[in-house]
């Protein structure tokens, strides 16, 4: 958790920049991660990533199946059936080598034009400066008691 954080599960992004409060080098490379993503810089999320990374997607994504490696992962993450799409970090609860991020999740259809705006949570485990797991749950509940599984 971040030094002197309250004893609640989260904290706002905003609220810690509002107080002042300094981030930990962890999140901050978090942080920068989503930016990343967001402006497209899909190079940059992969260099965040350990070589043997595991990402598993949502149980309801479409491909909900786990990926292996920074390979699997660029092609998970390059445009296919979504024209755009952004995660804003909201949130961001540190405990150990890990991070759990709440964050709003937008996208749109490329065929459908269907637009998509949800919470979701990624849970990151780190191990020195690169991402080795990256987990990704649409229930906070789930998210937090993942996150105390593996903290406990």
């Amino acid at each position: 958790m971040h030094q002197g954080q309250p004893s609640h599960d989260w904290v706002s992004a905003a609220a810690w920049k509002t107080l002042g409060v300094a981030e930990s080098r962890r999140v901050k490379a978090v942080r920068a991660t989503y930016e990343a993503f967001n402006g497209g810089d899909i190079e940059a999320v992969l260099n965040f990533l350990d070589e043997s990374v595991e990402l598993y997607p949502a149980a309801i994504a479409l491909e909900p199946h786990p990926l292996r490696g920074r390979n699997a992962v660029r092609e998970y993450l390059l445009p296919n059936l979504f024209e755009t799409q952004t995660a804003e970090p909201l949130e961001f609860t540190e405990e150990g080598d890990r991070v759990l991020v709440t964050a709003r999740a937008r996208a749109r259809g490329r065929e459908s034009g269907i637009e998509v705006d949800q919470t979701v949570f990624h849970l990151l485990t780190l191990e020195g400066d690169r991402a080795v797991r990256f987990e990704v749950y649409v229930e906070r509940a789930e998210a937090l008691a993942a996150l105390r599984a593996r903290t406990a």
